[in-house]
């Protein structure tokens, strides 16, 4: 972290930029843990700033964009600097070597000066309890309910799969700092082998996050005349021009469609409202986790996400460019600065999301600057005034929605985990470790088909 502001002070150009940051933010790390990094990086460099550390959640980097530009809008700061960096794969291969690590360690009696959040329990007992305690074992839900829901079939699903990371990989394998390059095929890709096993059906390895990764990014904000009167060039400068942040419903339970994200649509709604359209973006780094989301930003925006020729990552993505935890969008945001300098005539846009799709924040950025200056809103409300789907956890009769076999890490099928309507349209949760079926399910589509639940526990 250390290392990644003092590159972005320099690139700034200003040779007064670092001793005039007021502000560091480290974002939460999923490796290093340690009541407040931000201090520590302060330390390292002889500053004395007031230090923050960003809640969990991909979102954060982003969300933070649009709340450090209102604050320096009001004048509460002058200049922030957001830093983050993960080293999973460092840590990885100390445990694989018996090694013991030697991180910088920070007095228990430290405070940590979290910026707080009210986010409740991102699951219900009722989910966990039938095996959905990871984004790898929910995800795949959503993706399998797109499946359904525009009559692909698993041969077809597979292929889109892997066509569209397939794009992705490709675009890594020209940034310098992802960390794949080789950008395999598609078949590769989606097709389960002894390097690429199947985590949760539809998706193998390569179709997730790629959390082992070792990556540090920074950004620094500040207002026009602040860095003007630093000496930072007009060409170095890149503008929020306007920004929105939405929860989706915040349990999956409550959702009526597992595939749809109106909190993505409201967000786009608004910034519609605020002048953007797709065709102003000429770059577009949406947040891919997974390729459903992918796909989600891409209907809500109006755009193929299977054209090779409009991919919409600048970095590659997490998979393929790197998914350094919630870290991911301070590298894409970097990544855009870099695009809009070399680009001055285009805007951009960045997405980024929390949890299990259910924290967005998206913003828009340009190497001019905005006419009605920094523009943001939170369209929260229309998102709660919709419905919310019934969910209970009931004996009898249903019909399967959505679901997905996860797999041991030898990849054998472990648990077949079910989202099931009931005959008066309740969700309810249900699993089976029946071999045959967990088998069968990844062969033939599941979804529509009426089985009986008993105790949780699904049977056709």
């Amino acid at each position: 972290m250390v290392d990644a502001l003092e590159r972005a002070a320099l690139d700034s150009g200003a040779a007064t930029m670092l001793e005039n940051i007021e502000e560091i933010v480290a974002v939460s790390s999923f490796t290093w843990h340690t009541n407040d990094p931000a201090l520590l990086v302060a330390q390292r460099l002889g500053l004395n700033v007031t230090t923050r550390l960003l809640s969990i959640g991909g979102n954060t980097p982003q969300k933070f964009v649009h709340d450090a530009a209102r604050r320096i809008l009001d004048g509460e700061v002058h200049s922030v600097a957001v830093v983050g960096a993960e080293a999973m794969y460092a840590r990885l291969l100390a445990r694989r070597e018996g090694r013991e690590l030697d991180w910088t360690l920070q007095r228990d009696d430290v405070v940590s000066p979290l910026i707080a959040t009210n986010d409740p329990a991102p699951l219900t007992a009722a989910e966990y309890g039938q095996g959905l305690n990871l984004p790898t074992n929910v995800y795949p839900l959503f993706e399998n309910a797109r499946r359904a829901r525009w009559g692909w079939t698993i041969p077809e699903q597979r292929e889109r799969l892997g066509r569209l990371w397939s794009n992705f990989a490709h675009v890594a394998a020209t940034n310098p700092y992802a960390w794949i390059h080789d950008a395999p095929s598609g078949e590769a890709i989606a097709t389960p082998s002894a390097d690429n096993r199947m985590v949760a059906f539809p998706y193998t390895k390569l179709l997730m996050a790629n959390m082992p990764v070792d990556m540090a990014a920074c950004y620094i904000m500040t207002s026009f005349e602040h860095a003007t009167a630093l000496g930072v060039a007009s060409d170095r400068m890149v503008f929020p021009v306007c920004g929105a942040d939405a929860n989706d419903h915040w349990l999956i339970s409550d959702r009526p469609q597992l595939d749809d994200s109106p909190a993505m649509r409201a967000i786009w709604e608004t910034l519609t409202d605020f002048g953007v359209t797709s065709d102003d973006l000429g770059h577009i780094d949406l947040y891919s986790c997974f390729p459903t989301v992918v796909q989600s930003a891409c209907d809500v925006l109006d755009i193929d996400a299977f054209d090779p020729s409009r991919v919409p990552t600048i970095t590659g993505g997490l998979t393929f460019g790197g998914g350094p935890g919630n870290n991911y969008v301070t590298h894409s945001i970097a990544s855009m600065v870099d695009r809009l300098r070399s680009d001055s005539s285009s805007q951009g846009l960045v997405t980024a999301l929390g949890w299990f799709c259910t924290k967005h924040s998206w913003g828009v950025y340009s190497s001019s600057p905005p006419r009605d200056g920094f523009r943001w809103a939170g369209p929260q409300d229309k998102i709660d005034r919709q419905a919310r789907c019934a969910s209970d956890q009931r004996d009898g009769p249903a019909t399967v929605e959505s679901y997905t076999v996860t797999h041991s890490s030898n990849g054998e099928p472990e648990r077949l985990i079910i989202a099931a309507r009931t005959p008066d349209d309740v969700r309810t949760w249900c699993h089976s470790t029946e071999a045959t079926l967990m088998e069968e399910s990844e062969r033939t589509e599941l979804i529509g088909r009426a089985g009986e639940v008993r105790s949780d526990v699904f049977a056709l």
